[in-house]
C-alpha cells in the first residue's frame, strides 16, 4: 500500500519547489532562492510490474511528475518499470550529471520499498528479489541515492518517496526509516517515516496527485 498523512509534507515540498521554480533573478547570490538560476536535474523512477504485488499507480506518478518538473525547468530522466540494471545505471548517469551541471538534484521513486535493520531499500522489478539476504545485491538503498547525490556537491538535493508501502519481506519493518534533511538535503515522504501508505484508487497515489497539483497551481 501507499499515501496517507499527505497534507503537511505535500505542502511543505509544493512550496518550497515553488519557490525554486518562481523567483528570477533578483534573488541574491548565494541564497536559497538564487538557485532557481541554477541547472536542475531529476531522475524520476516509478515501478509498478512487480510479480509479487503489482501496483497501480506507480508509472503514472513518475509520468506526471516527469511532466511537471519538465514544465518547471527540470531536465527529467523518466524510468518506468526498471530493472535493477537500468536503475544502476541511470543512477550513476544522474550524480555524474549533477557532478557537472551542479545546481538542483531531485530523485523521486514511486513503487515498493522497504526498511529493513533501519535501511530503506527500493524494489525494482524483476525476479530477482526472494528474500531479505537479496536486497544489497538486489535493489538500490536510499543511502545509496543519497551518497551518489552528495558527490556531486552540488548546490541542493531533493529525493521524494512515494514507496511506503507494507513489506513483503519477513524480518522487515513496516514503512520505512527516517532520512535526516540537512542545509543541502530536504527529504519528502509520503507518510510518516514507520508508516505505510495507500496506493490510491485513482490515477495517481493520493501523495502524488497532491504534489502535481501543487506544482501546476500559479
Amino acid at each position: 500500500m501507499r499515501g496517507v498523512g499527505i497534507g503537511v509534507p505535500v505542502r511543505l515540498l509544493a512550496l518550497f519547489l515553488a519557490i525554486l521554480i518562481s523567483v528570477g533573478h533578483w534573488s541574491a547570490p548565494g541564497s536559497a532562492l538564487a538557485l532557481a538560476q541554477e541547472a536542475r536535474t531529476a531522475l524520476v523512477i516509478g515501478n509498478g510490474d512487480y510479480s509479487f504485488a503489482p501496483l497501480a499507480n506507480p508509472t503514472n506518478d513518475a509520468g506526471d511528475v516527469a511532466e511537471a518538473l519538465r514544465k518547471a525547468g527540470f531536465e527529467v530522466t523518466l524510468l518506468k518499470d526498471a530493472d535493477i540494471g537500468e536503475t544502476r545505471t541511470a543512477l550513476r548517469t544522474f550524480g555524474q550529471v549533477l557532478k557537472e551541471k551542479g545546481g538542483v538534484g531531485l530523485f523521486f521513486f514511486a513503487g515498493h520499498g522497504v526498511q529493513v535493520k533501519g535501511e530503506n531499500y527500493l524494489l525494482p522489478v524483476g525476479d530477482g528479489i526472494g528474500d531479505v539476504d537479496d536486497l544489497d545485491n538486489q535493489t538500490v538503498s536510499a543511502a545509496q541515492i543519497v551518497e551518489e547525490m552528495d558527490a556531486a556537491n552540488n548546490a541542493l538535493n531533493i529525493v521524494i518517496l512515494d514507496a511506503c508501502r507494507d513489506n513483503p519481506f519477513t524480518g522487515g519493518t513496516k514503512g520505512l526509516s527516517r532520512i535526516d534533511s540537512s542545509s543541502s538535503l530536504f527529504v519528502s515522504y509520503s507518510t510518516s517515516p514507520g508508516s505505510v501508505a495507500l496506493d490510491g484508487t485513482g490515477r495517481n497515489s493520493p501523495y502524488t496527485a497532491n504534489l502535481t497539483r501543487a506544482l501546476e497551481t500559479p
